[in-house]
């Protein structure tokens, strides 16, 4: 990845984000990165998560923003693999506005309308040909080929609504060994988990439209059959623990594959 892939990038997002005809103005420009050569000095114009974990790979975000909604972000991660970077867009739309307070319904139809944009910008960047989680995806499915162990006694459930990243997620924990299901939101999973046989741990999102991470959880802490199941809970959100009190687990996004791995293993251990 080059300087020139980032503004390539952030000029498809704005083309999207912010048609010509706005009056409005994004806060930042493909202008303002301009004349920045090397990825270092590029990044310093970006926000970084800062991990006390030492092991977590590198997430940069840019808030640019979109017509309608100013805290939606363009990221460039690394996730799961070394030194790959991949771009994605973070809607930033996880505030925690529930059903009944007087905004509900407006709020619900910008987070679809965001969605919907996100879903634009990243089939765009595919389409130039840019680093994208399908790409994530393909990286994945290859490193699965090789990274096989024997298979293993125990049944995962993946919830995510990303779905390259969720695919390739399976792809690597079934050459780990594992059977392994899929389910793209907090809805689904729910259904899933109404049937037998349960699932040994459940890989949960946090941030997925019409159910969170948070609302899946406190769903099956509420029900006897599922209130010890384990439960790993993924985030790049900075959200207060005392909100998820009950998950087994928590992995900040973007994480290597061997922190997923063995924090993996350990749930499985316990149990």
């Amino acid at each position: 990845m080059t300087p020139a892939h980032v503004r390539r990038a952030v000029e498809i997002y704005m083309r999207h984000a912010w048609p010509p005809e706005e009056e409005q103005k994004p806060r930042i420009t493909v202008e303002d990165l301009e004349g920045l050569n090397d990825l270092p000095a590029l990044f310093e114009r970006f926000e970084t998560a800062h991990r006390d974990d030492s092991e977590s790979l590198k997430r940069y975000t840019l808030r640019l923003g979109n017509r309608r909604y100013p805290f939606m972000k363009f990221v460039v991660q690394e996730f799961l693999v070394n030194g790959e970077y991949f771009f994605s867009v973070d809607t930033h739309d996880n505030l925690d506005i529930r059903p009944g307070a007087p905004d509900y319904d407006e709020w619900e139809e910008l987070k679809a309308w965001n969605r919907e944009l996100k879903a634009k910008i990243e089939a765009s960047w595919d389409e130039a040909g840019l680093p994208t989680n399908s790409d994530l995806r393909a990286l994945v499915e290859e490193v699965a080929r090789v990274e096989r162990e024997e298979k293993k006694r125990k049944r995962l459930l993946l919830v995510d609504d990303e779905a390259d990243v969720v695919i390739g997620l399976a792809a690597l924990l079934k050459a780990r060994g594992y059977e392994v299901e899929v389910v793209h939101n907090g809805v689904e999973a729910l259904a899933r988990l109404g049937r037998e046989p349960l699932p040994d741990l459940v890989l949960l999102d946090y941030e997925m439209p019409e159910l969170d991470g948070e609302e899946v959880l406190a769903c099956l802490r509420a029900e006897k059959r599922t209130q010890s199941l384990p439960v790993l809970m993924a985030t790049a959100s900075n959200i207060e623990l005392d909100r998820v009190q009950e998950v087994s687990g928590l992995l900040r996004k973007p994480y290597p594959r061997h922190v997923l791995f063995g924090m993996i293993a350990r749930l499985l251990a316990d149990d």
